[in-house]
């Protein structure tokens, strides 16, 4: 009895010093945080090509980190690693689908042969075919499943296990706030979503178990971005002061500020923090009623036009 009683209040302890430690992170400006060392890290990007991703190597470059650059559009992966060399950084490009998972593991093995460890891991390809449930085709359902969350598992098959051995590394889940509830026209993306959710919950409690602590993870869930993806263009929440549709180079600053940190969630705008909390705990209907007063789910004609 008393051994249980002593292992209660080491975890009552050990939640108050992580949630102390979250709250100073949440509360402290990005520039009186501790920051990690990116010069000459091994960055792995996929769709590094365009959109979110470009623009994040384009920050991890200005860091003076190595980008190893995937995206199937192998011409705007070059264009890009070229951009990035003329700036006397360093960067290569492989063409890759992500549909395929033996090609991920070919040229996974590739990079670890010309490039040897990857540091850090950013998952952050992603499609959407914005289609109703009943209007989507078997081969388009796929194709979603196989980019946006089969493709984590094998990247992370390929990369986690030397991060695990040197006890250092950090795998970045580009998820979304779709990943914590659906919307209307959005099934494909939204439970994409979700099971990446589900994958990076996973991993953590992998790595937990292999006490590996240096190997950091970081799940990211913003909310709508205008990108090529969402055409946002003239979408706005019933609120957009609370909730607004977010700019792509403000998305990408708070990933890269999240990873320079080690944040491990990260959810953009901050309100939605308080949303993810607290709607969990209301009946399934009601927490359709919030979204919708708050004007939360897009109709599905405002993007993807």
């Amino acid at each position: 009895m008393f051994d249980i009683i002593l292992e209660i209040v080491i975890l009552l302890f050990n939640l108050l010093i992580q949630n102390l430690i979250s709250l100073i992170k949440y509360a402290l400006p990005y520039s009186l945080l501790p920051k990690k060392d990116l010069y000459r890290k091994k960055v792995l990007i996929t769709g590094a090509g365009n959109g979110l991703g470009k623009l994040l190597a384009q920050k991890f470059a200005a860091r003076g980190a190595t980008l190893i650059l995937w995206d199937i559009n192998l011409q705007s992966v070059d264009e890009l690693k070229n951009e990035i060399r003329g700036n006397q950084g360093e960067a290569h490009s492989y063409e890759v689908n992500l549909c395929d998972p033996g090609k991920i593991a070919q040229v996974g093995q590739q990079v670890i042969n010309d490039i040897g460890k990857v540091d850090i891991l950013v998952n952050n390809a992603g499609i959407a075919t914005a289609k109703m449930i009943l209007d989507s085709s078997e081969n388009e359902i796929n194709r979603s499943f196989d980019v946006n969350v089969k493709a984590h598992f094998y990247t992370v098959q390929q990369f986690l296990p030397a991060m695990l051995k040197d006890n250092n590394g950090h795998i970045v889940t580009i998820a979304s706030a779709a990943g914590k509830m659906g919307s209307s026209g959005l099934a494909d993306y939204s439970s994409t979503k979700h099971a990446a959710v589900g994958f990076h919950d996973s991993l953590v409690a992998e790595i937990m178990e292999s006490e590996k602590n240096g190997v950091k993870t970081t799940l990211v869930c913003p909310y709508y971005v205008h990108t090529s993806m969402f055409d946002a263009t003239g979408a706005a929440t019933r609120f957009p002061w609370i909730f607004p549709i977010l700019d792509t180079d403000y998305v990408v600053q708070k990933i890269f500020e999240a990873i320079e940190t080690e944040q491990e969630f990260l959810v953009t705008p901050r309100a939605f923090y308080l949303v993810f909390a607290g709607i969990q705990i209301l009946p399934y209907k009601a927490q359709a009623m919030v979204a919708q007063f708050f004007g939360l789910v897009q109709n599905l004609e405002r993007f993807h036009k």
